[in-house]
Protein backbone atom coordinates (compact mmCIF):
# COMPACT_ATOMS: atom_id res chain seq x y z
CA UNK A 1 0.00 0.00 0.00
CA UNK A 2 1.28 3.62 -0.81
CA UNK A 3 1.60 5.72 2.14
CA UNK A 4 -0.23 9.24 0.76
CA UNK A 5 2.60 12.35 0.75
CA UNK A 6 0.68 13.83 2.85
CA UNK A 7 0.21 11.23 5.19
CA UNK A 8 4.73 11.33 4.77
CA UNK A 9 5.05 14.68 5.24
CA UNK A 10 2.96 15.13 8.67
CA UNK A 11 4.61 12.45 10.18
CA UNK A 12 7.88 13.85 9.38
CA UNK A 13 6.89 17.36 10.99
CA UNK A 14 5.12 16.02 14.11
CA UNK A 15 8.33 13.92 14.48
CA UNK A 16 10.54 16.64 14.17
CA UNK A 17 8.59 19.04 16.22
CA UNK A 18 8.39 16.50 18.86
CA UNK A 19 12.22 15.94 18.81
CA UNK A 20 12.78 19.56 19.33
CA UNK A 21 10.52 19.87 22.08
CA UNK A 22 11.99 16.96 23.80
CA UNK A 23 15.57 18.84 23.30
CA UNK A 24 13.84 21.83 24.96
CA UNK A 25 12.02 20.83 27.38
CA UNK A 26 12.40 17.35 28.02
CA UNK A 27 9.66 14.34 27.19
CA UNK A 28 7.57 15.16 30.60
CA UNK A 29 7.35 18.70 29.91
CA UNK A 30 5.86 18.16 26.42
CA UNK A 31 2.20 17.89 25.72
CA UNK A 32 0.47 17.00 22.50
CA UNK A 33 -1.03 20.70 22.05
CA UNK A 34 3.10 21.86 22.15
CA UNK A 35 3.51 19.13 19.24
CA UNK A 36 0.33 20.10 16.95
CA UNK A 37 1.51 23.82 17.22
CA UNK A 38 5.31 23.65 16.22
CA UNK A 39 4.38 20.98 13.80
CA UNK A 40 1.90 23.36 12.41
CA UNK A 41 -0.87 20.57 12.54
CA UNK A 42 -3.30 20.56 14.71
CA UNK A 43 -4.39 18.18 17.60
CA UNK A 44 -6.77 15.98 15.70
CA UNK A 45 -4.01 15.41 12.83
CA UNK A 46 -2.08 14.26 15.69
CA UNK A 47 -4.24 11.47 16.78
CA UNK A 48 -4.91 10.73 12.75
CA UNK A 49 -1.67 9.07 13.07
CA UNK A 50 -0.66 8.90 16.88
CA UNK A 51 -2.41 7.34 19.88
CA UNK A 52 -0.33 8.68 22.08
CA UNK A 53 3.01 10.73 22.60
CA UNK A 54 4.30 7.98 23.71
CA UNK A 55 3.34 5.82 20.99
CA UNK A 56 4.76 8.45 19.14
CA UNK A 57 8.35 8.31 20.93
CA UNK A 58 8.19 4.35 20.86
CA UNK A 59 7.74 4.84 16.92
CA UNK A 60 10.68 6.65 17.01
CA UNK A 61 12.63 4.67 19.50
CA UNK A 62 12.05 1.81 16.89
CA UNK A 63 12.84 2.87 13.83
CA UNK A 64 16.14 4.10 15.45
CA UNK A 65 17.59 0.97 16.90
CA UNK A 66 16.37 -0.98 14.06
CA UNK A 67 18.51 1.19 12.19
CA UNK A 68 21.86 1.46 14.38
CA UNK A 69 20.86 -2.64 14.45
CA UNK A 70 22.99 -3.00 17.77
CA UNK A 71 22.09 -6.64 19.04
CA UNK A 72 23.88 -8.09 15.37
CA UNK A 73 26.75 -5.41 15.57
CA UNK A 74 27.47 -7.01 19.15
CA UNK A 75 27.43 -10.27 18.03
CA UNK A 76 29.22 -10.26 15.16
CA UNK A 77 32.29 -8.38 17.34
CA UNK A 78 32.47 -12.08 18.45
CA UNK A 79 31.68 -13.99 15.57
CA UNK A 80 34.58 -12.11 13.32
CA UNK A 81 38.06 -11.24 13.47
CA UNK A 82 40.71 -8.92 12.20
CA UNK A 83 39.64 -6.41 9.63
CA UNK A 84 36.13 -8.16 9.67
CA UNK A 85 35.20 -6.98 12.95
CA UNK A 86 35.64 -3.31 11.69
CA UNK A 87 32.69 -3.02 9.01
CA UNK A 88 29.74 -3.27 11.19
CA UNK A 89 31.68 -0.90 14.08
CA UNK A 90 31.61 1.36 11.04
CA UNK A 91 27.78 0.87 9.97
CA UNK A 92 26.60 1.34 13.51
CA UNK A 93 29.21 4.66 14.11
CA UNK A 94 28.02 5.99 10.66
CA UNK A 95 24.44 5.53 11.50
CA UNK A 96 24.69 7.13 14.54
CA UNK A 97 26.70 10.31 12.87
CA UNK A 98 23.61 10.48 10.57
CA UNK A 99 20.35 10.27 13.04
CA UNK A 100 22.91 12.41 15.30
CA UNK A 101 20.13 14.56 16.37
CA UNK A 102 17.52 12.26 17.10
CA UNK A 103 19.95 9.68 18.84
CA UNK A 104 21.41 12.60 21.02
CA UNK A 105 17.66 13.22 21.68
CA UNK A 106 16.95 10.47 23.16
CA UNK A 107 19.95 8.82 24.79
CA UNK A 108 20.09 12.24 26.65
CA UNK A 109 16.76 12.26 28.01
CA UNK A 110 16.62 11.38 31.80
CA UNK A 111 12.38 12.22 31.77
CA UNK A 112 12.18 8.93 29.23
CA UNK A 113 14.61 5.95 29.57
CA UNK A 114 12.52 3.91 26.97
CA UNK A 115 15.34 4.03 24.29
CA UNK A 116 18.13 3.30 26.71
CA UNK A 117 16.28 0.26 27.52
CA UNK A 118 15.24 -0.81 24.28
CA UNK A 119 18.53 -0.45 23.25
CA UNK A 120 20.01 -2.82 26.02
CA UNK A 121 17.40 -5.29 25.71
CA UNK A 122 18.92 -6.14 22.34
CA UNK A 123 22.12 -6.87 23.49
CA UNK A 124 21.20 -8.37 26.21
CA UNK A 125 21.00 -11.52 24.80
CA UNK A 126 24.34 -11.16 23.08
CA UNK A 127 25.89 -10.74 27.04
CA UNK A 128 24.29 -13.74 28.13
CA UNK A 129 25.11 -15.87 25.45
CA UNK A 130 28.35 -15.26 25.85
CA UNK A 131 27.91 -15.75 29.73
CA UNK A 132 26.05 -18.72 29.83
CA UNK A 133 28.60 -21.00 28.79
CA UNK A 134 30.74 -19.62 32.21
CA UNK A 135 28.07 -19.52 34.39
CA UNK A 136 30.39 -21.29 37.06
CA UNK A 137 32.95 -18.91 37.44
CA UNK A 138 30.59 -15.68 37.14
CA UNK A 139 31.50 -13.49 40.58
CA UNK A 140 28.41 -10.79 38.95
CA UNK A 141 24.60 -11.27 39.38
CA UNK A 142 23.54 -11.22 35.35
CA UNK A 143 21.37 -8.86 35.57
CA UNK A 144 24.05 -6.39 36.88
CA UNK A 145 26.36 -7.78 34.49
CA UNK A 146 24.03 -6.85 31.77
CA UNK A 147 23.59 -3.43 32.94
CA UNK A 148 27.23 -2.22 33.42
CA UNK A 149 27.66 -3.62 29.43
CA UNK A 150 24.83 -1.99 28.65
CA UNK A 151 26.18 1.39 30.40
CA UNK A 152 29.29 0.98 28.82
CA UNK A 153 27.78 0.45 25.37
CA UNK A 154 25.91 3.42 25.83
CA UNK A 155 28.62 5.42 27.33
CA UNK A 156 30.99 4.95 24.18
CA UNK A 157 27.84 5.61 21.76
CA UNK A 158 27.49 9.29 23.86
CA UNK A 159 31.10 9.36 23.50
CA UNK A 160 31.11 9.46 19.64
CA UNK A 161 28.39 11.68 19.17
CA UNK A 162 30.06 14.13 21.86
CA UNK A 163 33.38 14.01 20.01
CA UNK A 164 32.23 13.82 16.61
CA UNK A 165 35.10 15.42 15.51
CA UNK A 166 37.37 12.12 16.18
CA UNK A 167 38.70 10.03 13.55
CA UNK A 168 36.34 7.18 12.95
CA UNK A 169 39.65 4.88 13.23
CA UNK A 170 40.11 5.81 16.78
CA UNK A 171 36.42 5.28 17.79
CA UNK A 172 36.52 2.42 16.15
CA UNK A 173 39.45 0.51 17.57
CA UNK A 174 38.05 1.95 21.48
CA UNK A 175 35.19 0.19 20.65
CA UNK A 176 36.68 -2.86 19.23
CA UNK A 177 38.86 -2.95 22.42
CA UNK A 178 35.81 -2.66 24.86
CA UNK A 179 33.56 -4.91 22.50
CA UNK A 180 35.32 -7.20 20.84
CA UNK A 181 36.03 -8.99 24.00
CA UNK A 182 33.94 -11.11 26.11
CA UNK A 183 32.02 -9.29 28.88
CA UNK A 184 33.73 -11.28 31.43
CA UNK A 185 37.24 -10.60 30.04
CA UNK A 186 36.27 -7.17 30.07
CA UNK A 187 35.62 -7.30 33.76
CA UNK A 188 39.03 -8.45 34.31
CA UNK A 189 38.10 -12.80 34.26
CA UNK A 190 40.27 -14.84 32.65
CA UNK A 191 40.00 -18.40 31.33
Amino acid sequence: MKTDLRTIKSRRAIKQAFLQLMNEKGYNNVTITDIADRALINRKTFYMHYDTKQALYDEICNELIELLDPESTMKTLHELEGHEQRKPVIRLLMNIRREKDVFSVLINDENNMTFLRKLCDKIAPVILMETHSHKDIILMDEELLIEVYCTLFVLMLKWWIKNDHTEPDMAIDLILEFFSRKPLELLGISF
